[in-house]
C-alpha cells in the first residue's frame, strides 16, 4: 500500500469504527426523551426506570463515540493536509459550530439527567432528556452539513491566495443548506432511530425471554415497537428521496450504486447481483424493466447515464475548462483583471478535477453491494415491525417467542445497515474528496509511508480494544439490570437499580407473562 492507500485505509477504518456508535446515539437520545415524557405525564415509575436504564447505556455509547470521533478531526491535518488547506475555511466552520453548539449541550445535560435525578424537579429532568436529544441531533446536523458540502458543494468560489489555491465561502446559507443537506440529515437520523428502536426492542425481548423485569419490558417493547414502525416506514420514503437527489446531483455515484456501465433509457432496476469491474459488466440476479428510471425520476422512460458515458462526459468537461483557461490567460495578458485571474484558477482546478478515467474509480462492488444490502435491510426492518404491530393488535406479542427472538438477534442489523449506507455515500463519492473540485489522490498530506503505517497499526489496536470494552460494558449493564425487578406502581422508586431484588429462580411463566 502506498501513502494514498494507507491514508485512505486509516480514515476509512476510523470512520467505520466511529459510525458504529453514531446511529444509536442519534436515535436512543430521542427515544429516551419520549419515554421520559411518558413517565412525566403518567407518573408511572416503570417508564422512569426505563429512561434511566437506557440513559446509562446511552452514556456508554456516547463515551465510545466521542473517543473514536475526536481522532478523525486530527486526521484532516495529519493525513489530508492538502484537503484541509483547500477547503478549511468552509469545512472547518461547521465542525467548530458542532463542538461549541451541540457537543457541550449534549454532554452537559447527560450529566444533569444521570446525576440530577433526585436533585432537580421531574419537569427539569424531562427537559434535560430533550436537551440531550437536541444536542445529539444538532451534532449530526453540523457534521452532515460539512459532509454534504463535500458531496454537493455550493456557496463558494475558488481563488489563488498566498497559501495556495483555496475554496472560499461566498454564501454561508447556500453552503449550509446545499443541494442534499436536509434529506441526508433526515436519512441519517431516521436510520439512527431505527437502530435505537431495534436496540430497545431487542433488550426488552431479552428480558421477556428470561422472565425478568416483565412490567418494564412490556412497556418498553410497546413504545419501541410503535416508535420503530413509524421510523422504519419513514426511512423507506426518505431513502427514496435521497436516491433521487443522488441521481440528479451525483450521477456517477448513482451509476455505481446501480451497477450501470452503459446508458439506458428506460433503465432496469437490478435488484441484486455483482459487478465484474475488469470486464465492465454487472450480472444481476433479478431485473425489473423501467423501474430504475421511475424510482430516480418518476418517469418510466427517463435516461440513466452509465459509468463509461459519464467518464467520457467528464473528460470533455475537463477539456472545455482547460480550453477556457488558456483563452482567459491570453485575455489576462492584455487586461490583468483580478476577476479574470480568479476565473483562470477556478477553470484550471475544475479541469484537473474532471480529468478522470475508469482506473480512477473505486471498487464498484463496494458501492453496488452495500447499497443493495442496505435497501434490503430497510424493507426487512419495516416487515418485522409491521409483524410486531400485528401481534400487538392480537395481544400475543409478549408471548410470541419467534418475534422476540427475531428482534433480539436483529440488534446488530440496523448498525450494519447504517455502516453500509455510509460506505455507499463515501466510497461512491470517489474519485473525488470534494465532488468535481478536488480528487482524493490530490488531497493527501506529504507524509512518510512509515509514519502512516505506524499510526494505522496504533489506531487498529486501540479501536479494536475500545470496541471490545464497549460491547462487554453494554452487555454487563444489561445483565446487571436483568436481576433488578421494577417496583410495583404502588411502591415508588427513586433510581436505577433500586427496587425489589429478583430471585434467580424463574417464576411460573404463565404468571409472569400475564
Amino acid at each position: 500500500m502506498d501513502l494514498l492507500d494507507l491514508s485512505r485505509f486509516q480514515f476509512a477504518f476510523t470512520a467505520i469504527n466511529h459510525f458504529i456508535y453514531v446511529p444509536l446515539t442519534l436515535g436512543l437520545s430521542v427515544f429516551i426523551a419520549i419515554v421520559k415524557t411518558i413517565a412525566y405525564k403518567t407518573k408511572d415509575p416503570k417508564y422512569d426506570k426505563l429512561a434511566m436504564f437506557l440513559m446509562k447505556l446511552f452514556a456508554v455509547n456516547f463515551a465510545a463515540g466521542v473517543a473514536t470521533g475526536l481522532t478523525m478531526e486530527f486526521e484532516f491535518g495529519t493525513n489530508w493536509f492538502t484537503y484541509s488547506k483547500f477547503v478549511g475555511d468552509i469545512f472547518g466552520a461547521p465542525l467548530a459550530i458542532e463542538g461549541l453548539m451541540a457537543f457541550f449541550l449534549e454532554s452537559t445535560f447527560i450529566g444533569i439527567f444521570l446525576f440530577g435525578k433526585d436533585r432537580i424537579s421531574d419537569g427539569m429532568h424531562t427537559f434535560s432528556a430533550w436537551m440531550v436529544a437536541l444536542g445529539s441531533n444538532l451534532s449530526a446536523l453540523w457534521i452532515l452539513i460539512a459532509n454534504s458540502w463535500m458531496q454537493t458543494p455550493a456557496g463558494y468560489k475558488i481563488v489563488q491566495t498566498p497559501q495556495g489555491i483555496r475554496a472560499e465561502l461566498t454564501n454561508f446559507w447556500e453552503a449550509v443548506i446545499n443541494h442534499t443537506t436536509i434529506i441526508r440529515f433526515l436519512h441519517t437520523v431516521t436510520a439512527g432511530q431505527v437502530t435505537a428502536g431495534f436496540f430497545v426492542m431487542g433488550v426488552m425481548a431479552y428480558f421477556l425471554l428470561r422472565n425478568r423485569n416483565i412490567d418494564m419490558a412490556k412497556a418498553g417493547l410497546k413504545v419501541a415497537l410503535i416508535f420503530t414502525v413509524i421510523v422504519s416506514v419513514a426511512e423507506i420514503i426518505v431513502g427514496d428521496t435521497a436516491g433521487q437527489l443522488v441521481a440528479k446531483y451525483q450521477p456517477l455515484k448513482f451509476a455505481m450504486m446501480e451497477g450501470k456501465w452503459k446508458t439506458e433509457q428506460p433503465a432496469s432496476l437490478d435488484v441484486f447481483g455483482y459487478v465484474d469491474q475488469s470486464a465492465q459488466k454487472t450480472y444481476p440476479f433479478i431485473q425489473i424493466p423501467g423501474l430504475l428510471s421511475f424510482l430516480a425520476y418518476h418517469n418510466f422512460d427517463a435516461k440513466i447515464y452509465g459509468i463509461k458515458d459519464l467518464i467520457t462526459m467528464y473528460d470533455q468537461k475537463a477539456q472545455n475548462y482547460a480550453n477556457e483557461a488558456n483563452m482567459l490567460k491570453a485575455q489576462y495578458t492584455s487586461n490583468p483583471n483580478p476577476a479574470i485571474k480568479d476565473k483562470i484558477v477556478a477553470d484550471e482546478s475544475y479541469a484537473k478535477a474532471y480529468n478522470i478515467s475508469l482506473k480512477d474509480l473505486p471498487s464498484i462492488n463496494l458501492v453496488f453491494m452495500p447499497f443493495h444490502i442496505m435497501v434490503g435491510l430497510g424493507f426487512f426492518f419495516a416487515f418485522v415491525t409491521l409483524w410486531g404491530l400485528y401481534l400487538y393488535k392480537k395481544g400475543t406479542i409478549y408471548q410470541n417467542k419467534a418475534f422476540l427472538k427475531t428482534v433480539l438477534y436483529s440488534i446488530p442489523l440496523p448498525f450494519i445497515a447504517s455502516e453500509l449506507g455510509w460506505m455507499t455515500a463515501e466510497v461512491g463519492r470517489q474519485p473525488w474528496i470534494v465532488t468535481s473540485m478536488l480528487k482524493t489522490a490530490d488531497a493527501v498530506s506529504f507524509n512518510s509511508t512509515s509514519n502512516v503505517m505506524f499510526s494505522v497499526f496504533t489506531f487498529v489496536t486501540i479501536y479494536i480494544l475500545l470496541f471490545y470494552v464497549y460491547v462487554t460494558t453494554m452487555v454487563k449493564k444489561v445483565r446487571e439490570y436483568e436481576y433488578t425487578e421494577v417496583a410495583p406502581s404502588s411502591s415508588p422508586s427513586t433510581g436505577l437499580g433500586v427496587g425489589l431484588a429478583a430471585n434467580r429462580t424463574d417464576l411460573n411463566d404463565s404468571n409472569r407473562i400475564s
